[in-house]
């Protein structure tokens, strides 16, 4: 099987993120994709973070209608830092007849040197999507011909640039959230009072 791998802070997971596991789904033919809420990811150890827990629920909400999606607590299980290196050969030595590909953002490529092993994840198959429209010519295109890999790939063909941080603060505002997050997501938020 071809799987992908899509780790983050979810916090909290929205439509955005819907959109580009689907879109990953359908543009690289994967079979599934494993969602994979982080409890203390390395590049966010100093920022304040909603409990994993409610994290995860709001994942398990967002998901429950998409059998293609499937949610793994790998890295939300405990709050020791896990760094994407260590998911991907946790996955592969799991299932070592599967083919997996690691998904991430424009942002989080260009700044793929700040990884730890960043060398190695290099020699990984990634799904890079971008946040925003971008011609032949961008930093980023060109960042991704510079590793001269097949085993990187670039998705372009639809952008959301919907953040976490701007719900966050839309909340905070007590401004609607309304069709940036699923309706359940939205109703987990509000009976939670998460981000006033």
């Amino acid at each position: 099987m071809k799987i992908g791998l899509f780790g983050g802070t979810f916090d909290p997971i929205h439509l955005g993120h819907l959109i580009v596991m689907e879109n990953v789904l359908n543009f690289m033919n994967l079979d599934k994709i494993i969602i994979l809420p982080s409890s203390n990811p390395p590049h966010k150890l100093n920022k304040d973070k909603t409990d994993v827990k409610l994290r995860v629920d709001m994942v398990k909400k967002a998901i429950e209608n998409n059998n293609r999606i499937i949610l793994s607590t790998f890295e939300a299980d405990n709050n020791e830092v896990i760094y994407s290196y260590q998911t991907i050969n946790y996955f592969k030595e799991k299932y070592p007849s599967d083919e997996f590909y690691y998904i991430m953002g424009e942002d989080s490529f260009m700044n793929i040197e700040s990884w730890k092993n960043y060398k190695d994840l290099l020699k990984e198959n990634l799904i890079v999507f971008a946040r925003s429209s971008i011609d032949s010519q961008s930093s980023l295109v060109k960042k991704v011909k510079e590793t001269n890999k097949e085993n990187i790939y670039l998705i372009n063909n639809l952008n959301i640039n919907i953040s976490s941080t701007l719900i966050r603060n839309l909340v905070r505002d007590k401004k609607s959230i309304r069709y940036l997050v699923t309706d359940d997501v939205y109703d987990f938020i509000m009976e939670n009072k998460l981000y006033v």
